[in-house]
């Protein structure tokens, strides 16, 4: 769910009441760069923290009756945050309640796909191993149809509970309502807020899914910039190709421009430095995705998402200002 339109005095004034009433708790003018893996953007005019489902709900619903443009941030990880911030409501989601019962796990949108992973492991459950190279949370995950190592949410996903900001009703939507397809969902194309979600598994050698896990693990280390501050593949893989291979090609690896460059380890990434810019990432991006469309005709798609309150994009990326 997106803050797209800006929040007017009088609407956050409502929106503060209405959540005192209700015993919420809301912070003004919170800043949103600690709060991601990238590092950088600006802040919220508001910023709530929900620790369990009826939280999330409850602070859902008093944005939407205070018609506030709201936003839920997970582990803030494959997004960007404008500069100036993003305005209305910014939700951070850590409800993680799980539960495992026989081959199936049901958890908040919440949880940590890592966690996640290790519970299955635990409970000798397996199919869900490629997650642990998906740093953010399950409603992320299932957002994004997110995968790795050829394995997507969509493979495990029974039903999504999601909440309708339309009626305000909560409905359960099974894995061919999704929509899913390469790094898609319906979610995507609506601000409809995944709740919570249960996925099929099946039973493993508990030895054997340790190993896949610890060999995944291994290969993102090895792959992957992980000791920089960086917001995951920045683009989707073309088809037939990789985006970090075509941008490698171009000669590309390590550019910089102002406080971010593309890593060094893989081109895919695009790191940045403390107190570093979101525009910097931005305008970095864009300059890859021209240079890539001039050399091979192909068209990136950007797979970080870039919210809050920005200007126009380059298309022919030029430098940040």
């Amino acid at each position: 769910m997106n803050a797209t339109v800006g929040a007017t005095a009088a609407s956050l004034a409502a929106l503060d009441a209405l959540a005192a009433e209700r015993g919420l708790s809301l912070s003004a003018d919170a800043p949103l760069a600690p709060l991601t893996t990238l590092r950088v953007g600006g802040r919220a005019d508001r910023l709530a923290v929900a620790t369990t489902s009826p939280e999330l709900l409850a602070l859902l619903n008093v944005g939407r009756e205070t018609a506030v443009p709201t936003f839920v941030l997970g582990n803030g990880s494959d997004l960007v945050v404008a500069d100036a911030g993003v305005r209305g409501l910014v939700i951070r989601n850590r409800s993680k309640a799980v539960a495992i019962e026989g081959d199936r796990l049901a958890a908040d949108s919440g949880a940590a796909m890592a966690m996640l992973v290790r519970r299955c492991a635990a409970a000798g459950l397996a199919g869900l191993e490629f997650g642990i190279s998906v740093p953010g949370t399950l409603g992320g995950a299932i957002w994004a149809n997110a995968g790795a190592h050829g394995g997507e949410i969509r493979d495990v996903l029974i039903d999504v509970d999601a909440w309708d900001p339309a009626n305000g009703e909560v409905r359960s939507l099974d894995n061919a309502a999704c929509s899913f397809s390469y790094r898609e969902s319906r979610f995507k194309q609506s601000a409809e807020v995944i709740l919570a979600a249960r996925l099929g598994l099946h039973a493993g050698d508990t030895g054997e899914i340790a190993e896949r896990i610890a060999e995944h693990q291994a290969q993102r280390i090895a792959t992957q910039p992980l000791a920089d501050q960086n917001a995951g593949s920045v683009f989707r893989n073309p088809p037939g190709d990789h985006a970090g291979r075509l941008i490698d090609a171009a000669g590309l690896k390590g550019l910089r421009m102002g406080s971010a460059s593309v890593s060094t380890l893989h081109a895919n990434f695009i790191v940045t430095e403390r107190g570093g810019r979101a525009a910097d990432v931005r305008a970095l991006g864009e300059r890859l995705r021209a240079a890539v469309r001039d050399r091979f005709g192909v068209e990136l798609q950007f797979e970080i998402e870039f919210v809050g309150e920005w200007d126009a994009p380059d298309p022919d990326g030029a430098a940040a200002s």
